[in-house]
């Protein structure tokens, strides 16, 4: 026999199934992007420790002649030129992570939560010499700039407990960059690129080693590290 309080009943029911799960659904995906999700810790960077040993410009012994000449020691003029592009690397580094991790949303605080990312490079640069030409006015060398060396990146809690750290061979880069001095033989000061050389490979490593770690510096393995 036909009720309209069953019918009634049976539609309220069947309208509570269909409604339920649309309700659920914003609850379901807070959960899942919205506030449960894991914070990004904030990050402070520490200043990069960096120790290098790069080659003076010009011909060694035209170097230490003028060195010598001028009352300086050639150990004071490689301090200098070893300062300046110490100086310059870091700023490359550290303008690449600032980049980066702004691009990650990671919060570049420095509060009593922060972790703190430290960065230290041991590099070497070698002048390989390919071959020395003559002519009757100059003297023409040339040859490549090599790197080697290590990089490390850590991770430390504001305790100082290393939570993660990476190891980069800086020679397994292979960075190379072709140099070129150019000596007139009438005793006019040479031509030499060996400096704007140096700047480009500077710059070029700090770019390759961005590449190695940023794996390491994504928003979700830092979330990572917040959940351990």
């Amino acid at each position: 026999m036909f009720s309209p309080k069953a019918l009634f009943t049976g539609a309220f029911l069947t309208g509570t199934f269909l409604i339920a799960p649309l309700l659920a659904a914003p609850v379901a995906a807070q959960g899942f992007f919205g506030g449960d999700e894991t914070p990004l810790p904030h990050i402070t960077l520490a200043q990069a420790e960096i120790v290098m040993d790069v080659p003076m410009h010009g011909n060694d012994l035209e170097a230490l002649l003028a060195q010598a000449a001028a009352g300086k020691s050639l150990s004071a003029a490689k301090e200098k030129t070893e300062a300046h592009f110490i100086a310059q690397l870091r700023t490359e580094l550290e303008t690449r992570l600032r980049e980066f991790l702004t691009d990650e949303e990671v919060p570049l605080i420095t509060d009593n939560q922060s972790l703190t990312l430290h960065s230290a490079v041991d590099l070497t640069i070698a002048k390989e010499l390919n071959d020395i030409r003559s002519s009757g006015d100059y003297e023409l060398e040339r040859g490549r700039l090599t790197a080697s060396g290590d990089y490390h990146l850590r991770l430390k809690s504001p305790s100082g407990r290393v939570l993660r750290e990476k190891r980069v061979d800086i020679a397994d880069l292979r960075l190379r960059q072709g140099y070129q001095i150019k000596t007139p033989n009438d005793g006019r000061p040479s031509e030499d690129n060996t400096n704007e050389q140096l700047q480009t490979l500077m710059a070029e490593l700090a770019e390759r080693l961005l590449d190695r770690i940023e794996d390491d510096l994504e928003a979700d393995s830092l979330r990572e590290l917040n959940r351990s």
